[in-house]
């Protein structure tokens, strides 16, 4: 093991290139540790781990790179596991990872993007088969378990907090926009597979909601008026609800 000196600077080296030796640090609680497992090729910690950068000209503070050669198995490049073993409270909750972009109080932006949690898929090579699927951003509910009891379980749950008035801009709980060259075949596909009932369910929207007459649409029996603006301009869609 060499352990060279050069004034205030050591380096320390163990083992050689393709012969490593296990590297373990202890903690002061049971079973916590960090370990480096040479025949693995892992780095393993058992306890909280936090990092602290404050950068000003780094691009990022922490960066994870793989490059991913095997042909016959999936490739996960950072995967988190979040094991929930307790009986969850009200207010309590298990997440799996959180993205957090915000700017500090007494700062003001005037340029940018804020973004919580970006998703980003590229295409450098050629994709050639029916059943690629090219996506930034999936969201999945994997079955298991018993639901006996729930409020909503869904793929994608859009939400707001914001307690300001947005002053100038639009405010949404989605913005979709194409900023590429390629002209799209839809903004929404819906592969229902026989399996969904309704195409959405609008509640408690009473901005948005007539109750049974709006614009030049005169009042009706079982009809009502969804607001929808197109082009800048107010509109209304009509639904009529099944005669019996």
């Amino acid at each position: 093991m060499p352990n060279q000196m050069h004034g205030i600077y050591a380096k320390m080296e163990f083992g050689e290139d393709t012969t490593g030796m296990d590297v373990k640090a202890f903690g002061d609680t049971t079973n916590m540790y960090a370990f480096w497992d040479a025949s693995t090729n892992t780095w393993r910690i058992n306890g909280i781990t936090k990092m602290f950068n404050r950068p000003t000209t780094d691009a990022f503070a922490v960066q994870i790179k793989s490059e991913f050669t095997d042909t016959d198995a999936g490739h996960n490049c950072l995967e988190v596991t979040a094991d929930c073993k307790a009986a969850l409270a009200a207010g309590g909750g298990n997440t799996a990872v959180q993205g957090v972009s915000r700017l500090a109080a007494t700062y003001t932006a005037t340029a940018g993007t804020l973004i919580g949690t970006y998703g980003q898929v590229c295409n450098l090579g050629t994709l050639n088969g029916a059943g690629i699927m090219l996506t930034g951003l999936y969201g999945i509910v994997e079955d298991g378990g018993v639901y006996t009891a729930v409020s909503h379980v869904t793929s994608c749950w859009l939400d707001s907090h914001l307690a300001q008035a947005v002053t100038a801009g639009e405010h949404e709980l989605l913005y979709m926009t194409n900023n590429g060259s390629t002209t799209m075949d839809q903004a929404i596909y819906v592969y229902a597979g026989n399996k969904i009932t309704n195409l959405f369910n609008i509640n408690t929207a009473s901005g948005m909601l007539s109750a049974n007459n709006a614009g030049a649409v005169a009042a009706q029996t079982g009809y009502r008026t969804i607001k929808i603006m197109l082009e800048d301009e107010t509109y209304y869609l009509v639904a009529s609800k099944a005669v019996t």
